[in-house]
C-alpha cells in the first residue's frame, strides 16, 4: 500500500492537501517522477509511505528500449559530428578558392595590402578600383 500526499489543486480527482491512502498507479507515477506543474514548478504530489523500490523498478522491455534509444542518440551524434566536419570541409573549400580568386584579381589590379583583405574587403577594393567583384 502507498500513501501519496498531492500538493496542488486539480490531480486528478483530488485536491491540495489530500493524502491518498493506496494511491492509484497514476497518482503513485506522478509522485515517483516528481512531476511539476508547468505555469508554477510546484510538485503535483509525493509519496508518504511505501514501497518505492518496488514501484519504480523498470521492467525488461523498458531496459532495452533504454539501451536502444542511447544507441540511437550515440549513433545521432556521430553523425551529425560527421555531418558538421563535411560541412566544414565543403565551405572551406569553397571559401578558399574565392578568396584565391580574388586575391588574383587584386594583384593584377596593383590593390596595396590584398594579402591582408578577407574575401569581402577583397570585393569592396576591387569594385572601388572599378574591376569586376566577382573576380572576373
Amino acid at each position: 500500500m502507498t500513501i501519496v500526499k498531492v500538493l496542488v489543486d486539480a490531480v486528478g480527482d483530488y485536491n491540495a492537501g489530500d493524502i491518498v491512502e493506496d494511491a492509484p498507479a497514476g497518482l503513485i507515477e506522478i509522485a515517483k517522477r516528481q512531476v511539476r506543474n508547468a505555469a508554477t514548478g510546484k510538485l503535483l504530489a509525493e509519496i508518504i509511505e511505501g514501497d518505492i523500490a518496488s514501484t519504480h523498478t523498470p521492467s525488461e522491455r523498458e531496459l532495452k528500449l533504454q539501451e536502444e534509444l542511447d544507441e540511437s542518440k550515440k549513433r545521432e551524434a556521430e553523425l551529425l559530428t560527421q555531418i558538421a566536419e563535411l560541412q566544414s570541409d565543403i565551405q572551406n573549400g569553397d571559401l578558399d578558392d574565392e578568396l584565391k580568386e580574388l586575391k588574383s584579381v587584386a594583384k593584377e589590379m596593383k590593390i596595396t595590402g590584398y594579402t591582408k583583405m578577407s574575401i569581402e574587403e577583397l570585393k569592396e577594393a576591387i569594385a572601388a578600383t572599378g574591376g569586376d567583384a566577382g573576380g572576373e
